[in-house]
């Protein structure tokens, strides 16, 4: 069929472009978590060295003014006895040199008492036994135990320092009397021994002799143990 030719030629539309893909979006890889690093592991083979404690102790009085000799020797820490700042001493020097028998652990108040019981024990020996004390024998002093070595009851003063037994006197002429014997001895003997007791409770807190109980027939027991609330009450037997 023939086409008249003032017919207008009908456009095609363009073919539209195919649709681009859309384009695949990769992930950004994630960083890498890193793990801190282990501390060293302490190293088992080497105890550690415990720190040691300061020790404060007190300096006593008779001990620095050269009225006593002896020395300030470590801390007694046995349990339930304990001494914080104890003293071994060997003579006094007041009020004319006099020796102990053995080293005497005691404590500070202990030594003060004793130091000024020393000066009148020689002033009695002196007025009764015509002489100077030069030794004094002695019995317990530092013990860690209780009274009367009893497997029950209190802890001793003994355990603390506190106390000391006196056994008996060298004199400096060569005489000895001892407190079995001569508690009830010559009229002299009696009389140094009666008054000392008597002297020594103006001085500590607790004092025992022969009259006292069995345990104290052969020695003088002094110490300075605190008794009544206060600790002002004084046990003189």
């Amino acid at each position: 069929m023939t086409i008249p030719a003032t017919a207008k030629t009908v456009p095609i539309p363009a073919q539209k472009p195919a649709v681009e893909e859309s384009k695949t979006i990769t992930p950004a890889p994630k960083p890498e978590l890193k793990e801190p690093p282990a501390s060293p592991k302490p190293d088992i083979s080497k105890p550690e060295t415990p720190k040691t404690e300061r020790i404060y102790q007190a300096a006593c009085l008779p001990l620095v003014q050269n009225e006593v000799t002896g020395k300030v020797i470590p801390p007694v820490n046995e349990g339930q006895c304990q001494i914080r700042s104890p003293l071994e001493i060997t003579a006094f020097t007041k009020p004319v040199p006099i020796d102990l028998d053995q080293p005497v652990t005691t404590n500070c108040t202990m030594t003060v008492a004793l130091t000024e019981w020393v000066q009148q024990a020689n002033n009695l020996a002196k007025t009764h036994l015509g002489s100077d004390i030069k030794t004094i024998g002695t019995g317990s002093h530092y013990q860690c135990r209780k009274v009367n070595n009893g497997s029950a009851g209190r802890v001793s003063e003994h355990a603390f320092g506190n106390a000391l037994d006196i056994m008996s006197f060298t004199l400096a002429n060569g005489e000895k009397t001892t407190l079995a014997t001569d508690w009830n001895g010559s009229e002299k003997q009696k009389k140094f021994w009666r008054e000392l007791h008597k002297a020594s409770c103006t001085l500590f807190m607790t004092v025992l002799g022969p009259e006292a109980d069995s345990a104290h027939e052969t020695n003088l027991h002094l110490d300075m143990g605190c008794h009544g609330k206060s600790c002002t009450y004084r046990i003189c037997q």
